[in-house]
């Protein structure tokens, strides 16, 4: 229930897979939700290995992980911006922009805020005095990416449907595009405000 509820929050994930599920359809918006959902895997991944904490407790590598995310996101803003009137071109199909799932794993991974989160969830929930706590936080990552699946995906999935009839419309896309970029934008800045 609380990664439903955490899922469902309007967050900059849960605007990205939307305005890439208007722009660009259902097909690259669930392929950068299974990619923001892989990334938990690394992130739980870490807390089983102890690894996120050792992370958060080095400020110098928390900001070049949010530098890196930040100028990650920078460039999709700017691939986005330049690549804006392609779509309009009809004989123009190619995909310069790369893949969404890729696109998706770097962002969850690249993001220390996400760090920070699940290294502050999964401890509640994982009973780590208890043995086999490594087991139960392998389960936790298991159902909080079925989870980011099931809610992004439906999300995805009722936004491509309805603007399936406004897809066709250059303006349509073009405001997309702006609204996407600015999404990119919005999250980049507050990766470097939550560190600097």
């Amino acid at each position: 229930m609380t990664a439903v509820l955490l899922a469902l929050t309007p967050g900059p994930d849960v605007l990205l897979v939307v305005a890439i599920a208007a722009k660009e359809g259902f097909n690259k918006a669930i392929h950068l939700t299974l990619g923001l959902a892989s990334g938990v895997i690394v992130h739980t991944l870490l807390i089983m290995l102890g690894i996120s904490a050792l992370i958060i407790a080095s400020p110098v590598a928390m900001k070049f992980i949010a530098v890196f995310g930040a100028a990650y996101l920078l460039y999709l803003a700017y691939l986005t911006w330049v690549h804006r009137h392609e779509h309009t071109n009809a004989s123009n199909k190619t995909q310069i922009k790369g893949s969404y799932y890729w696109r998706g794993v770097i962002m969850n991974i690249s993001n220390p805020k996400v760090l920070l989160f699940f290294l502050a969830l999964f401890p509640q929930f994982a009973q780590l005095d208890q043995p086999g706590y490594s087991w139960r936080i392998a389960i936790l990552g298991l159902l909080f990416i079925f989870t980011t699946i099931m809610v992004f995906g439906g999300l995805a999935l009722i936004t491509a449907k309805s603007a399936q009839n406004f897809m066709q419309n250059p303006k349509f896309k073009l405001t997309m595009d702006y609204i996407t970029v600015g999404i990119f934008v919005l999250l980049a800045g507050l990766l470097f405000y939550s560190i600097f």
